[in-house]
């Protein structure tokens, strides 16, 4: 329930506070003196948009916070579902800057407007004349009697249940067009890995034939330098080898005569070594080097191949077609393995629509059990609000296919007159009959614990004294169950109410603003005479608010 609304800077409100309580609470004031105001204001709290336009001063924000008494079983889940911290008395506020930014918080955490309307929707519900065009969809038809047959629990694990049963149906449908797809590529897929298979690539295989290419292509030269080093370093008659072990020799005369030639001599004894070394392996690169014209087609031809197949696939080494194979068997292997895996969605399917079908058929069952009742109750309802000719019928057809509701169509019934059939309510009730059949269906909103505040906003309208007390002491049963808030002209509502607020304006030369008290006994007594009378107030006005008060 609504515990607490502060208001500031909003249209003429420059700061409010409204302290309310349980049970039955009436707001009366003058024509414009900002009752619909205060709605408007709180309507931002229930996540409506707003802009610049609201503030009452321009160069400060606009503030609108509201005290909520929470149930923690109820809307405990919610709170962990979004991470926010829950509060028995949890705190929504929100607030527009001068440049028109809007923000919003539950417990100072903020949040969007979607999350906000989603904890606000069960908390307040404003019924207005205009409203009862929901009494006209389906849905709310269908959740009328869900929350009549005492069925809510269920219905909820319906639905969680359907919402699952949706999201198998869509894995099933994008399998198969996965299917469909992989089976019309799989021919292709095939001829691509015959095609890369038919090489029998070895791992580097390209880049070796590359290396090996540019030995072959280059063999006269090669050839020609393995010789020339051969014949400079051993083969000719004068070589250097030859020459150079003389000069070792003659210095190895010497090292004994001074540490100089000592060291000449054994860093010419080093390089010795490392030339015979080096003319042993050139001889031997000499000796082995054969340029193999066949060798050289081979592997000319091998390596075309190989490009062709980076070309077809835009690639570039022999790692990347290697793993271009396994990637396409992978896929056939998929491929192969997708009947397999419908089949097991299939299943996965039928056996949720089983169990979907079971819980619709036991809903179903309980929402038939309960029509008569509603019907009746309606009507009595109806007639203690001055419509003793009204009949109310609830039609149920089974559908053809279940949907997020179950397997049933609800349609409800109406005719205000006698002798007239019960029609759609869209086309045979009037602004004024509806506005009382859904204060008969508010009721049972209440009483399946839908809604913890409703706010009546002058649906009392246009209707006589006796109809009018009649609609009061419907506000007040409901009131048992549910917190009431009721905006009225009428003294006969606003006798019944279990407190009484009443709203002001006050116009200075400057600027006009709104205040809201609460009235004590004596208080009310005047402000029921003011209105039965008028501001004269008349000694019989008194004695009559007196009587609608104790009565």
């Amino acid at each position: 329930m609504l515990k607490h609304l502060s208001i500031t800077n909003y249209a003429i409100i420059e700061s409010l506070e409204i302290n309310l309580s349980e049970g039955f609470s009436v707001i009366t004031g003058e024509t414009g003196a900002g009752k619909s105001i205060i709605l408007g204001a709180l309507s931002l709290v229930l996540g409506n948009r707003s802009d610049t336009s609201v503030l009452n001063s321009k160069d400060k924000k606009c503030i609108v916070e509201g005290e909520f008494l929470l149930e923690k079983d109820r809307y405990l889940p919610f709170f962990n579902t979004y991470d926010l911290d829950f509060e028995t008395l949890s705190i929504i506020r929100r607030e527009i800057s001068t440049s028109g930014k809007s923000r919003a918080f539950i417990n100072d955490t903020p949040v969007s407007l979607s999350i906000l309307k989603e904890l606000t929707t069960n908390l307040i519900d404003v019924h207005s004349q205009h409203e009862t065009l929901q009494l006209k969809q389906n849905d709310f038809q269908i959740n009328v009697l869900d929350s009549y047959s005492r069925i809510n629990s269920e219905v909820v694990e319906y639905k969680k249940q359907y919402n699952l049963y949706k999201q198998y149906e869509q894995n099933l449908k994008d399998t198969l067009e996965t299917s469909s797809k992989a089976k019309e590529d799989f021919d292709y897929l095939s001829f691509q890995a015959q095609e890369i298979e038919a090489l029998d690539l070895k791992l580097n295989e390209k880049e070796d034939i590359e290396q090996s290419l540019k030995v072959l292509n280059n063999s006269e030269e090669i050839k020609a330098v393995l010789e020339l080093s051969s014949s400079i370093l051993s083969n000719s008659d004068i070589n250097v080898i030859s020459s150079l072990k003389e000069l070792e020799n003659d210095f190895n005369k010497i090292s004994n005569l001074s540490e100089e030639y000592s060291l000449l001599y054994e860093r010419l004894n080093s390089s010795m070594l490392e030339l015979e070394d080096l003319s042993i392996e050139i001889n031997r690169l000499n000796d082995d080097f054969e340029f193999d014209a066949e060798n050289l087609s081979y592997l000319t031809e091998r390596l075309g191949e190989i490009y062709n197949i980076e070309q077809k696939h835009r690639l570039n080494s022999t790692q990347q077609i290697l793993d271009l194979l396994a990637n396409i068997k992978s896929k056939l292997v998929d491929a192969s393995s997708y009947n397999e895996r419908i089949n097991e969605q299939k299943l996965l399917v039928d056996k949720q629509k089983k169990r979907l079908e079971q819980l619709a058929k036991n809903i179903s069952k309980k929402r038939k059990d309960s029509i008569k009742s509603i019907e009746k109750e309606v009507v009595l309802n109806l007639k203690e609000l001055g419509m003793p000719e009204a009949s109310f019928k609830v039609d149920i057809t089974k559908l053809e296919e279940l949907n997020v509701n179950g397997i049933d169509k609800i349609e409800f019934l109406f005719s205000a007159n006698k002798g007239f059939k019960p029609k759609e309510i869209g086309k045979v009730a009037s602004g004024g009959e509806l506005s009382r059949l859904m204060l008969v269906i508010k009721k049972f909103l209440s009483q399946g614990n839908e809604i913890s505040t409703i706010i009546f906003d002058e649906i009392d309208t246009g209707v006589s004294g006796d109809i009018a007390d009649k609609i009061a002491d419907l506000m007040k049963q409901i009131s048992r169950d549910t917190q009431i808030l009721s905006i009225t002209h009428l003294p006969q509502v606003a006798a019944k109410g279990d407190s009484h607020l009443k709203i002001l304006k006050k116009t200075t030369k400057d600027k006009t603003s709104t205040s809201i008290s609460i009235l004590n006994n004596t208080e009310r007594v005047e402000e029921l005479a003011k209105m039965l009378s008028g501001k004269k107030l008349t000694e019989a006005a008194i004695n009559n608010a007196k009587v609608l008060l104790n009565n």
